[in-house]
């Protein structure tokens, strides 16, 4: 049985990311229209990335390594709400989640992800993952993460990885 929740109900937003309707998930988007998709890679404070191993009942990449945490923003939520929703479900984390963790809004075909980095303290062995999505979870140093992420026919996210570094420098640094 597939992990993915086919029944939820999706906002759909046009480019300039105005609500344009509402639809299930089953249901495919129209051409020009979009629904949003929250991502974040999550880093310890010794630098090293939380990537997830995704299960084998996901239909979309079953058994590829992922970013940290990521989901579909369902009806109804902010991207930061959603952001916080699948931290917590998938995770176990209850992370504080602002717009100003949010780094980057990226189009596709018909989706928009919009991006998150954080960083916590607490260790890989300390998250409650859920198993009906999530094999497993760990933590990599950067030039580990970026091999865990080569996978064929999936987005490796070098760029959004190397961005999420930087925001979370940048950001300890401000916040020093």
């Amino acid at each position: 049985m597939a992990a993915d929740r086919l029944s939820e109900y999706w906002d759909i937003y046009n480019r300039r990311l105005q609500r344009v309707g509402q639809q299930q998930r089953r249901n495919p988007v129209r051409a020009g229209e979009f629904h949003l998709v929250v991502d974040a890679f999550i880093f310890n404070p010794a630098g090293e990335v939380l990537l997830q191993k995704r299960s084998p009942n996901k239909l979309n990449f079953p058994d590829c390594w992922d970013c940290s945490v990521g989901g579909s923003v369902v009806a109804g939520e902010t991207i930061t709400a959603a952001m916080h929703r699948e931290m917590a479900e998938e995770l176990g984390l209850d992370l504080p989640v602002t717009p100003a963790d949010n780094y980057l809004l990226q189009p596709h075909s018909h989706w928009i992800e919009a991006w998150f980095a954080f960083q916590t303290d607490q260790p890989a062995s300390a998250l409650t993952i859920q198993t009906e999505e999530l094999q497993r979870v760990a933590y990599f140093d950067l030039s580990a993460a970026h091999e865990h992420l080569k996978q064929i026919g999936f987005n490796a996210y070098t760029q959004e990885l190397q961005r999420a570094w930087a925001h979370i420098q940048q950001h300890s640094q401000i916040d020093s």
